[in-house]
């Protein structure tokens, strides 16, 4: 191997507000807070303004119950959900959203960008589920 580069990048933090986003890709992992259980993590990619590319991140439990930030995402973003529906969850990607994105302080005493909520659009989605 003659040479392995990456370049540097700096970039400015994400400022507090709502933006249009696009929902980029869900993994799952495990649990941080329950073991032997599941979680999602979310990538919503920025669509407007200076931040547009930008991609953040929110993890949700990998639970559908009346109170779980998921159940709200999903009902927002695809409709009201019934008891005992199952949902393909990848059906998410490609859906716009707005996101509200707040600070906060991590352990190191470090600023981030967190996303707060999500909601769907005025108006519905702008672009088809699969991304076009």
């Amino acid at each position: 191997m003659s040479t392995l580069t990456v370049e540097y990048r700096e970039f400015s933090q994400v400022k507090p507000g709502g933006y249009r986003a696009r929902i980029k890709a869900l993994t799952r992992r495990a649990s941080q807070f329950r073991e032997g259980e599941q979680a999602v993590v979310v990538e919503f990619e920025i669509q407007d303004g200076e931040h547009r590319g930008r991609v953040l991140r929110k993890t949700y439990s990998q639970r559908l119950t009346p109170r779980a930030k998921l159940t709200a995402l999903v009902s927002r973003l695809m409709g009201p959900l019934k008891d005992g529906q199952v949902v393909d969850l990848l059906q998410l990607i490609g859906r716009e959203c707005e996101i509200v994105v707040v600070t906060g302080e991590g352990q190191d005493g470090r600023t981030f960008a967190k996303i707060a909520d999500v909601f769907a659009l005025e108006g519905g989605d702008r672009v088809s589920p699969d991304g076009s």
